[in-house]
């Protein structure tokens, strides 16, 4: 199948397909591309609409998640214990962190000049008009409010010193964007592997709408029903018409971790959208990284994986404290030991088919910080390891993200039936055979997480599900975020590791980590808390950007 993925691709001229539109620019200066020998045909506006697919997320390193309250960092993340200061420059603001919007408005001042087939030139312009969401949505988190440009700046446009534009504004013409874009998008089977489709564009429509609704609901800012809306009818779009289904071969106990290690997912049945990586044209790093993490699951995030029997371990009359780690990871979701290490998983497989396991949990702070040594995206193939030779596929969008968009938005909504759960987050419990949740979720949880203010149990739950299903997947900060839950952050248990017992601490030759009272493990000994800022919920704009612009002031809320 990578062989056929080369022949598909072989089309796309690969310099275009993997780098950002400010190479795209340096390749073929203005001048170049404005001249009408460039803006004449069809396959000019591909070949420059090509050129935004180095944008997308690449393989996820092992630190995904670290800025939340899931993972546990060697050294502590600095915006999460605000340290940061405003920057003097950069931060995501500088003049280069607009350039893929600034290439997008190129393109659209000139694709006009082409004649040709209507539908391939709007392809061409959907693939654009998506990417300039794609960046604006990540602007918008980052900054709130923001200024809106649809048209090429020049060094003396008077539009350079306007003010923010409102999130709402912006957020109107993301989703004129995103619209076009689904309407022009090809289906996957009527395009490459890899490419820009329909339901890759829908599925980032329901995310991009369930974080402004969700943003607008949890931090008072009103006009959030529709957008709920807005992002429950693109979930379903995709669930009815996409054909995709949750991946399963029937083998509960590994089908959750084979699915992030897999060198080709086009034929995945879960596959939305892959970044596709081929042997000596495009690798990463990925699997050696993950080796030598310099992380680790945080307590907290381990507590919230349920027992085997679907109930919390305050409640579960199954559920028994234990010595050995082992036996804790047999009691519950098998997702958990499909996403840690431990002895039923293997490290590595060797060449000649020989399995090493680790025998008992990694403590060194090099491999792990936590003593729940992260395996997902963990490949246990050994020509994978090598420096910068992976070739495992990953995903930019997921099916198993859009039906939990759904299940979240139709909660939020008050819609969520037991027909909805059904059709969602049981069916990816149905993966690793979890008991069902059901619409009234039938416990109440003394353990559930203090986001700071109160949730139904089935809010709750869904969003436990979240949690657990997408861990390590580089979502827990936007939705900590977008649920105003820093509290969150400041769980002692966020910031701990493993429980280690005396019977566990006897099996090592040596043992010299620090323990709380309660025997958990410590990472950060000067750092005993975590005081949460509402401030980090957006980032500052930079010293300089706002001397040269005072229209763009105030900052963002604590920053000013």
């Amino acid at each position: 199948m990578k062989k056929n993925k080369i022949l598909l691709m072989a089309s796309v001229a690969c310099t275009f397909m993997f780098t950002s539109c400010s190479d795209l620019l340096d390749l073929y200066p203005e001048d170049s591309l404005s001249d009408p020998k460039f803006w004449t045909s069809v396959q000019d506006l591909e070949l420059y609409a090509n050129g935004f697919y180095g944008i997308l997320p690449g393989a996820q390193g092992p630190g995904a998640d670290d800025e939340s309250d899931c993972y546990v960092n060697e050294k502590p993340k600095t915006w999460i214990f605000n340290l940061e200061t405003i920057p003097t420059s950069g931060g995501g603001w500088g003049s280069g962190d607009w350039g893929n919007i600034r290439s997008c408005n190129y393109f659209m001042d000139r694709y006009k000049r082409v004649q040709g087939d209507e539908e391939q030139i709007n392809r061409s312009v959907a693939v654009v008009r998506f990417f300039r969401a794609w960046e604006y949505v990540y602007k918008v988190k980052r900054f709130g409010d923001v200024p809106w440009y649809e048209t090429e700046l020049q060094m003396d446009s008077e539009q350079l010193y306007k003010g923010r534009d409102s999130r709402k504004v912006v957020f109107t013409h993301i989703l004129e964007d995103l619209d076009f874009a689904i309407e022009h998008l090809p289906k996957p089977n009527e395009t490459k592997i890899g490419n820009m489709h329909k339901y890759a564009a829908l599925a980032f429509k329901s995310r991009a709408c369930l974080y402004e609704a969700s943003f607008r609901k949890y931090h008072g800012l009103g006009d959030y029903e529709e957008l709920y809306r807005e992002a429950a009818e693109a979930a379903e779009q995709v669930i009815e018409e996409g054909g995709y289904a949750i991946y399963k071969t029937d083998n509960p106990t590994l089908d959750y971790y084979n699915l992030f290690v897999q060198e080709d997912l086009s034929s995945n049945s879960e596959c939305i959208m892959p970044r596709v990586y081929i042997t000596k044209l495009l690798m990463h790093n990925n699997t050696r990284q993950m080796e030598e993490s310099y992380t680790g699951l945080s307590r907290a995030m381990f507590e919230q994986y349920l027992c085997a029997d679907g109930l919390p371990t305050a409640v579960s009359p199954e559920y028994e404290e234990a010595d050995m780690p082992m036996d804790e990871l047999m009691q519950r979701d098998p997702r958990l030991r499909q996403t840690i290490d431990n002895p039923e998983l293997p490290f590595k497989v060797l060449s000649d088919g020989t399995r090493q396991f680790n025998a008992l949990p990694v403590i060194d702070t090099k491999y792990c910080t936590t003593g729940y040594y992260v395996m997902k995206y963990h490949s246990t193939d050994p020509e994978q390891w090598n420096i910068g030779q992976s070739t495992l596929d990953v995903f930019i969008f997921r099916y198993a993200e859009v039906l939990l968009n759904y299940a979240e938005a139709k909660a939020e909504l008050g819609e969520c039936t037991q027909d909805v759960l059904d059709l969602t987050i049981n069916e990816l419990r149905d993966r690793v055979e979890m008991p069902h949740l059901k619409v009234n979720v039938g416990f109440t949880d003394p353990n559930w997480p203090d986001y700071g203010y109160e949730l139904s149990p089935l809010l709750y739950e869904i969003r436990r599900e979240r949690a657990v299903e997408l861990i390590g997947e580089d979502f827990r900060w936007d939705d900590i975020v977008r649920w105003k839950a820093g509290k969150l952050l400041e769980a002692p248990k966020s910031m701990l590791g493993m429980k280690v017992s005396d019977k566990l601490k006897e099996q090592y030759d040596s043992f010299s980590r620090e323990l709380t009272e309660d025997n958990l493990l410590i990472v950060y000994p000067d750092r005993s808390t975590r005081k949460w800022d509402d401030k980090l919920y957006l980032h500052p704009l930079p010293i300089d950007e706002t001397t040269m612009n005072p229209n763009l002031l105030p900052n963002n809320p604590g920053w000013e």
